[in-house]
């Protein structure tokens, strides 16, 4: 799911009920027309015009496939639901909604993330997978809801299917997967077809309620393994391990995250950055983390510490290795508006007039995001209250004083880590 927030994440929480969370990247394809006027004899799009008349107040099922022309995970989605539009007619009905054409559905409704199917039936959304799926699960869904059966019932069902169980585990509140327990006892413990286990996944899987999800899990009595360790933040029982067995230092789970990754990506919850120094220290490999699908760059500017930073650096890290965007981490440093790090990163020689894929330098993507803030401000989009109108003044400040020291740096100025 395409979901990369664009404000550094200490700021995100304050702001969440305004936020627009989106991906970046790639081609942009013609806008989607409204459902009155189809792209193609199979494609209907439906509107904030038209959600409540198509949507709301439709007497049979609806899916509602919400997608962006930008989006590159809604390439694989998109035609599965196209596809399923003469299959259902008449008896459902199946509809994309494009959110840069109508963003007030996509906040209402909370759509965090494209691309993101929602289910409904009399009025009332049923069910979302938020998640790209085979074709088989959304039929099931709808066929399920045609005939009159529970869209909970389906999924519990459902979870037979591996995908499926991935995307449960991870997107289901608590209530939901309690309620699951019940009918698949081994829904938490039982290992997925790869060798990952439930704890293995949501460790690598950050949200929001991921400690609640972890004290769910954990409540089974799952089995608790050295590469668990880390992500439960035992590290003095990690460094037994890796004094018994040195290669745990570099462990690599079923899903390709090495314990390196479960440090960083559980460090943002635990004390003191969890178990990542005791990995560090056991001998993780910085270098193999190169080909990462999450670059080690972005995790690491993530951690917003720049004594952190260069250890990372001292220990191998290139920082101008590029994730599948071209973005490298400063890059990412600039987006996330840390100066720190930006400072840090130019100081050790990181060249600022480095593009991403789509021809931007850091200094550009940080122009980008300081012109949205100005436009929202401008036109009261995310003002809803004084206090965060103020805080977005603030923050496009803060960004035209980090556009000013990228420029300065691309201009050949002498840049130093102070």
């Amino acid at each position: 799911m395409c979901s990369k927030p664009m404000l550094r994440p200490s700021r995100v929480l304050p702001l969440l009920p305004i936020l627009l969370i989106f991906c970046s990247v790639a081609e942009q394809a013609p806008a989607a027309e409204d459902s009155s006027a189809t792209t193609d004899a199979t494609v209907a799009y439906v509107t904030t015009e038209s959600f409540n008349d198509e949507v709301l107040a439709a007497e049979v099922p609806v899916l509602v496939d919400f997608t962006a022309t930008w989006c590159v995970p809604c390439k694989v989605v998109d035609p599965i639901i196209e596809s399923l539009m003469p299959e259902m007619a008449g008896r459902a009905k199946v509809f994309k909604l494009d959110i840069d054409e109508s963003p007030e559905i996509y906040k209402q409704l909370r759509v965090n993330g494209v691309p993101h199917v929602l289910f409904f039936k009399d009025g009332k959304e049923q069910d979302r997978i938020s998640s790209a799926q085979s074709r088989e699960i959304y039929v099931e869904y709808l066929e399920a809801m045609i005939n009159g059966q529970s869209a909970f019932g389906v999924a519990i069902k459902l979870l037979d299917d591996d995908a499926f169980r991935r995307h449960f585990v991870l997107s289901r509140s608590i209530a939901d997967l309690q309620k699951a327990l019940t009918e698949r006892p081994q829904l938490l413990v039982e290992p997925f077809a790869n060798g990952q286990t439930p704890l293995g996944l949501v460790f690598n899987r950050p949200n929001f309620f991921q400690d609640e999800q972890i004290e769910l899990i954990l409540a089974q009595n799952p089995s608790i393994t050295v590469r668990d360790l880390v992500g439960l933040g035992r590290c003095e029982e990690f460094a037994a391990a890796v004094e018994e067995d040195p290669a745990w230092a570099n462990y690599v789970d079923p899903d390709g995250n090495s314990m390196l990754m479960t440090a960083i990506r559980r460090s943002y919850r635990l004390p003191n950055h969890g178990c990542l120094q005791a990995v560090l220290n056991a001998g993780a490999e910085v270098g193999r983390e190169r080909n990462q699908e999450s670059t080690l760059g972005r995790s690491v500017v993530l951690l917003e510490d720049a004594d952190l930073l260069q250890e990372f650096l001292d220990r191998g890290m290139d920082p101008e290795f590029a994730d599948g965007e071209g973005r490298n981490a400063l890059h990412w440093a600039a987006i996330y508006g840390y100066e720190n790090i930006v400072l840090a990163l130019l100081a050790h020689g990181v060249d600022p007039s480095v593009e991403t894929f789509d021809g931007k330098t850091a200094a550009d993507l940080v122009r980008g995001i300081r012109d949205r803030r100005l436009t929202d401000l401008k036109e009261g989009q995310r003002s809803d209250s004084p206090e965060i109108a103020e805080r977005m003044t603030e923050m496009a400040q803060e960004y035209d004083a980090l556009l000013a020291l990228l420029e300065k740096a691309e201009q050949g100025s002498v840049v130093k880590d102070s």
